[in-house]
């Protein structure tokens, strides 16, 4: 009988390496937590520090790695105002990585009794310490406002250069919009939800226009709910 000693070799050394991993991943798994790292995205404007997350996960740190329930750790730093999602891993070593997503403030609300952020998911996180944004102020938002409509306004303002520039204000009556712009006195009826894209291009036009011709400060309102047409009434 011969014995193919290439495959007991072979497999010996393949028993050998798995028992190997096995014995690293139990040593690995049982080691201490030392530290947290924590990276904030994106991270050139900070509504929360590496810090505050750090302190959510503290209890933690002296804890095996085995014993760590990553969702649990997650969930509670998803709770926090400013977080909108959050990932949490183990490296080879004693660290844990913590990868945090911040909300993105696409309006600022002022109420009878609060004033909070709008993000771009129509979710609403705190004012923070760290930081302001310069985005435009709601005013009349109640529980009765269409929440989308907003975030959809709120949004195509932030993503537009022209309205980015010159909208400073968002009022909301009875779920109809208007606009302000910054140095001049005119409301700018945007109306309901419906042909919002083509109405910011009549804007536009009547903008250039209007500025042009030097009478930009006469106007009162500027009414675009009117389709294909700008109804603007002077003083």
């Amino acid at each position: 009988m011969r014995f193919n000693w290439d495959k007991i070799l072979f497999t010996l050394i393949l028993i050998l390496s798995i028992g190997l991993f096995y014995c690293s991943n139990l040593k690995n798994n049982d080691r201490i937590i030392s530290d947290v790292i924590v990276s904030l995205e994106p991270n050139t404007s900070y509504f929360i520090s590496a810090d505050s997350i750090k302190n959510l996960v503290l209890k933690q740190i002296n804890s095996s790695k085995d014993s760590i329930a990553l969702i649990k750790i997650e969930n509670e730093i998803d709770n926090n105002t400013y977080v909108e999602k959050s990932q949490v891993f183990k490296s080879v070593g004693q660290q844990l990585h913590v990868n945090v997503r911040q909300k993105d403030p696409i309006a600022r609300l002022i109420t009878k009794d609060s004033s909070f952020y709008l993000d771009k998911n129509s979710n609403f996180m705190s004012l923070s310490k760290l930081q302001s944004v310069k985005v435009p102020v709601v005013f009349g938002y109640n529980s009765k406002t269409n929440l989308d409509f907003l975030t959809k306004v709120s949004l195509f303002i932030k993503e537009d250069d022209f309205l980015k520039n010159n909208v400073s204000q968002i009022m909301v009556n009875n779920n109809k919009i208007s606009l302000k712009l910054r140095d001049y006195r005119a409301s700018i009826l945007i109306g309901y939800n419906n042909r919002l894209k083509s109405k910011i291009t009549n804007l536009k036009a009547f903008y250039i226009r209007a500025k042009e011709e030097g009478d930009l400060k006469n106007y009162n309102m500027i009414n675009l709910q009117f389709e294909n047409q700008v109804v603007a009434v002077k003083k």
